[in-house]
C-alpha cells in the first residue's frame, strides 16, 4: 500500500489532482481566501508538472 502511494506521488498528474482538491477545499473552508489558495495550488502543480519527468513505459 505504501509503495503504491509513493509511486502515485511521483506522477505529475497527481499534483494537478491535489491542486484541484486543495483549491476546492479552500472554497469550502475559507471562501474569501479560496481564489488565493487555488492560485497557489495551481502554480505549485504547474511547476511540479514542468519539473518532474513523465514515467517511461
Amino acid at each position: 500500500m505504501k509503495d503504491a502511494i509513493l509511486k502515485r506521488l511521483r506522477e505529475p498528474s497527481t499534483y494537478a489532482g491535489l491542486a484541484a482538491l486543495v483549491g476546492s477545499l479552500g472554497f469550502a473552508f475559507a471562501p474569501e481566501a479560496g481564489q488565493s489558495i487555488l492560485a497557489v495550488g495551481t502554480a505549485v502543480a504547474a511547476l511540479l508538472a514542468i519539473w518532474l519527468p513523465e514515467k517511461k513505459s
